[in-house]
């Protein structure tokens, strides 16, 4: 369960739309309810239009043009428009990895001897808002952890509990509120409102892994082009999210580097080519244009055995670095019993064999779940995160998203409204 600071201009529609913006492509996708579909039991979603573009104009977590970025965010809306025959008129945009930051909060509150109810789990949480999270930061989404009530410890659900002090751990994730605003204004000269910011990772989440992964214990890698986002869950709660900045764009640069090639022809050697299982003959070659020459003048052979050795030194410099993170962030171990990749760059030949090898842990290639509508690219894992997005909006339609204002109420009736929501 999370509580997400939501502020949507119009009721949640059964149409809905997602704003996926990456380092390497903004892609924008159009869904609805699949009412044909039993909604009690599985209620999934019908894509209508779904389109990708180059992104230019940020860079990580920061914008470095803002008409650049309007025009790759116009250009895949308008696509997507045009194949869903229908235009939108607010989006659920991600918030990029790299700006995210985990924060650990305990808060406590007094019960006076009452059952706990939903207000005192939701004062438990609006407490946090008053912790210092960073300047210049906003909380985006706050996961409870855990419970305690007077010597009771580790309580999953406290409600109908009787006690005198309530304390909750929560694990909250906040972004650059610079990052925020800009995103906004860009968005809004887009012509498009916001209908909820959404932590990356854990969008992607929403889309690959099923109920069973994340209670057991799992650690998602979203392996994309200029970075790695980490989201670990334990007990059906996000335990930790974190970023790598390493991706498939550092692998197509050493190739473009160790080759005298350009960075196109780079990308589709790595695609065609590009494989971490087996050995090569060195006498197998391919021919690589130069830096400089066109296709009609000169192409130099080049040892296949010699592009797999810089893509795989670059792989395990990769697989390395997460091993890293994971073991300096004191991660559960419960959390890293299996892997699950998902993201562009995890469709590399041999990437899951040789994380399995390297961890001793079972590893999985997820696609998004839970998607009905056209074409193949709805099913495959560079598509994850705006599949994500789907889901948050689905949930955010059918009510199954926990919404709870973090900032203070400014008006009187507000004030007085929020005492009445946590005392009555």
């Amino acid at each position: 369960m999370s509580l997400f600071k939501i502020q949507s201009p119009t009721p949640p529609s059964e149409t809905f739309a997602a704003l996926d913006i990456g380092s390497s492509k903004v892609c924008c996708a159009i869904a609805k309810l699949n009412r044909k579909v039993d909604q009690e039991k599985s209620a999934t979603i019908k894509t209508l239009g779904v389109s990708s573009h180059a992104t230019k104009g940020i860079r990580g977590a920061s914008i470095i043009n803002l008409e650049d970025l309007e025009d790759s965010i116009l250009n895949a809306v308008h696509s997507a428009e045009q194949l869903a025959k229908q235009t939108i008129r607010s989006v659920y945009v991600n918030l990029p990895a790299e700006g995210l930051q985990s924060h650990y909060i305990t808060t406590k509150i007094s019960i006076s001897g009452q059952p706990i109810k939903e207000s005192h789990l939701s004062r438990a949480l609006d407490v946090s808002r008053d912790q210092n999270i960073g300047v210049g930061r906003k909380i985006i989404h706050i996961f409870p952890l855990s419970y305690d009530l007077d010597d009771s410890t580790n309580i999953q659900d406290p409600k109908g509990m009787l006690g005198d002090v309530l304390t909750t751990r929560l694990h909250v994730i906040t972004a650059p509120v610079h990052l925020i605003a800009n995103l906004s204004a860009c968005v809004g000269r887009c012509h498009l409102d916001v209908s909820a910011f959404v932590a990356g990772p854990y969008a992607t989440a929403l889309s690959c892994l099923v109920e069973d992964e994340k209670e057991m214990g799992v650690t998602l890698l979203d392996i994309g082009s200029h970075n790695i986002s980490i989201m670990s869950f334990y007990n059906n709660r996000p335990i930790y999210m974190g970023c790598i900045p390493l991706g498939g764009s550092h692998i197509t640069h050493d190739v473009a580097q160790g080759l005298n090639t350009n960075l196109s022809q780079a990308e589709r050697l790595k695609t065609l080519y590009g494989t971490l299982l087996g050995t090569l003959d060195d006498r197998e070659t391919i021919l690589v244009t130069q830096l400089g020459e066109d296709n009609t003048t000169y192409a130099n052979p080049v040892s296949k055995s010699f592009l797999m050795h810089i893509i795989k030194s670059r792989a395990d410099e990769i697989i390395e670095t997460i091993e890293r993170t994971l073991i300096a962030q004191r991660i559960d171990p419960i959390a890293m019993q299996r892997f699950v990749i998902t993201g562009g760059s995890s469709q590399l030949q041999g990437m899951r064999e040789v994380m399995q090898s390297h961890f001793n842990r079972t590893v999985r290639v997820a696609t998004p779940q839970g998607l009905q509508g056209i074409g193949d690219v709805v099913h495959t894992p560079t598509f994850s995160l705006c599949a994500g997005l789907l889901h948050y909006a689905m949930r955010d339609y059918q009510g199954l998203q926990m919404h709870t204002v973090l900032e203070k109420p400014k008006s009187i009736i507000g004030r007085t409204w929020n005492w009445i929501r946590q005392h009555v």
